[in-house]
């Protein structure tokens, strides 16, 4: 009893806080420009006594302009010897603030980046990530007349509680952010303890679900990424049998492969629940319908992850699954900062957090470059993005291209087009073009053939979504004989393809025949159409329409 009173205690202070992120979202977009520069004022006099800070003058920085003409554009090279002498031990580098972790992603050619998170940074995440998402949830609940049952999440991300020597927790930004929340996850999330069950603790997704499927009254999920639901709704149709066995009987069967570790902590928290695993048992019985996840838990309110853009695919498999429950479309951003996040349900509308980070916009392909703020965004408009973070990143050049999509008063309301140099990201892995290049330099050097006519595409017709490679020419056969050594060689130049593979986040790819001389095809169609022989570029990626109807249509049967 005490338990339930203090999960509703601890929802209801949730949804507090996500009404309050809200009226922010609003307040902030009717004077976009003014917050977002104050923010820039902030992040200056806070780090000026900075060794970055002293190196660029921040002290006499009084204007937008000055800050241009004295911050020079950077990218993670620039930073990063400053980052290996804060990871060695040195402070207040290119932040005055305590670093709290890193998020580590995978940079050019499989070298990763340590990119720092400090209580600054964090916060957004904090404020416009679960808490938002709860809050719309109970007033859509409350616009339809209906009572806001406060019950517990399933968080279907795992955690990786990887360390640096000096005990710096390296990790990915979700997990870095949701560590601020550890002291409550027994009242808000449907997890045992403190900390999320952790990847490397073995059949982490049975964990999730344990616990999950014991809890009749779980209200939301929560996903960085709607791909993650889908293949873990594929876990549960294949696996599903054993979880109701197992909270019928209270145990954890032999057979499930975690830590002995694990087992022991969590055994004692087990009990018999054999009503609702007789339950459980009649609604998988059913089928997994569109109604499967309503039927699962009747008072699930929200689910919570990105979809949009090139996650659409995992959205729409997704919607399959969820007839009834809304879905949130959550937010935009990089381990750099969060961006934007949506205001409202079932709407990929982004609106620009412009107490997040200072931004910058590139009108996309021009040259010279103009450096514009948000005041100047115009509708359909596409820019590359700019921030500046409040954890020591300046004028960093993200790469994403973003459009403008319409206004929410006078601020942008945007969605993410692309990535540049980015080939796929169905589950965080941002695999890029020159991955995929270098994957295959690497291949045909170890074999002896000579791969050169290849394109990389997606195959959405299994759950999850897989990488798909068409070959022309007598290479097809070695890399068809060898699919898992390339994808071996595939996580060295991108070491999250391998993590997000390892946790079928991403199918097992495949090789397909492309017709010959298919490319050679396409290289006359394109100077016939006015292009200059010397402009072709291969094709290693379906990046329109065009190259898709092209090249999909002369794949061999």
């Amino acid at each position: 009893m005490l338990k339930t009173i203090l999960n509703s205690l601890a929802m209801h202070v949730m949804v507090i806080k996500g009404n309050a992120s809200l009226r922010r979202l609003e307040k902030n977009s009717k004077h976009p420009a003014k917050t977002n520069e104050a923010l820039l004022k902030k992040i200056l006099r806070r780090n000026k006594n900075t060794l970055y800070g002293k190196e660029h003058g921040f002290a006499d920085i009084r204007s937008v302009e000055d800050f241009r003409s004295k911050v020079p554009v950077s990218g993670y090279e620039d930073f990063a010897p400053y980052i290996e002498r804060v990871i060695k031990g040195e402070s207040k580098l290119l932040t005055a603030d305590k670093i709290l972790g890193y998020s580590r992603t995978s940079g050019s050619s499989g070298v990763p980046k340590y990119i720092p998170a400090t209580s600054a940074s964090l916060k957004a995440y904090v404020n416009y990530t679960w808490t938002r998402a709860l809050a719309l949830g109970a007033a859509k609940l409350r616009e339809e007349g209906k009572k806001y049952r406060p019950g517990r999440g399933v968080f279907l991300s795992p955690a990786t509680n990887e360390t640096l020597p000096d005990g710096t927790l390296c990790s990915n930004i979700a997990e870095i952010g949701a560590r601020r929340y550890g002291v409550f996850y027994p009242f808000i999330l449907t997890i045992p303890g403190r900390e999320i069950f952790d990847v490397h603790d073995g059949d982490y997704i049975y964990c999730i679900y344990r616990f999950a499927l014991s809890d009749e009254r779980a209200t939301f999920v929560f996903s960085v990424f709607f791909s993650v639901n889908v293949s873990q709704l594929a876990y549960l149709k294949d696996n599903w049998e054993v979880l109701v066995s197992d909270i019928e009987k209270g145990v954890i069967s032999p057979e499930v492969k975690i830590s002995d570790a694990l087992r022991k902590r969590l055994e004692p928290k087990l009990r018999p629940m054999p009503e609702r695993a007789a339950y459980l048992r009649r609604q998988f019985e059913q089928g997994f319908d569109g109604t499967i996840l309503k039927r699962l838990w009747p008072d699930m309110t929200v689910l919570c992850g990105i979809g949009n853009a090139s996650f659409k695919p995992a959205a729409d498999a997704l919607r399959r699954s969820s007839d009834g429950i809304p879905f949130d479309f959550s937010i935009y951003g990089a381990s750099e900062a969060l961006v934007a996040a949506c205001f409202r349900l079932e709407s990929t509308d982004m609106q620009l957090l412009v107490d997040s980070c200072y931004m910058e916009f590139v009108p996309y392909g021009e040259t010279p470059e103009r450096y514009l703020g948000v005041e100047e965004l115009e509708l359909g408009g596409q820019y590359e993005l700019l921030i500046t973070t409040q954890a020591g990143l300046y004028r960093y050049r993200l790469k994403d291209v973003i459009e403008v999509k319409g206004f929410r008063n006078n601020c942008p309301l945007i969605s993410f087009v692309f990535r540049k140099g980015q080939l796929f990201n169905f589950a965080g892995e941002k695999f890029s073009e020159e991955d995929a290049q270098k994957s295959m330099g690497m291949f045909s050097e170890r074999h002896g053939v000579t791969v050169d006519k290849w394109l990389f595409y997606s195959d959405d017709s299994v759950v999850p979504s897989r990488y798909a490679l068409a070959v022309e020419g007598e290479a097809f056969e070695t890399i068809e004989q060898n699919i898992d050594e390339l994808e071996g060689i595939m996580g060295e130049c991108n070491k999250r393809y391998t993590s997000q593979r390892e946790k079928s986040f991403i199918s097992r790819m495949i090789v397909v025949r492309q017709k010959d001389g298919t490319h050679e095809a396409w290289a006359k169609s394109r100077v016939k159409s006015g292009a200059s022989v010397s402009q072709l570029k291969p094709v290693h990626w379906l990046d329109n329409d065009e190259k898709k109807e092209f090249f999909l249509s002369r794949l061999a049967d």
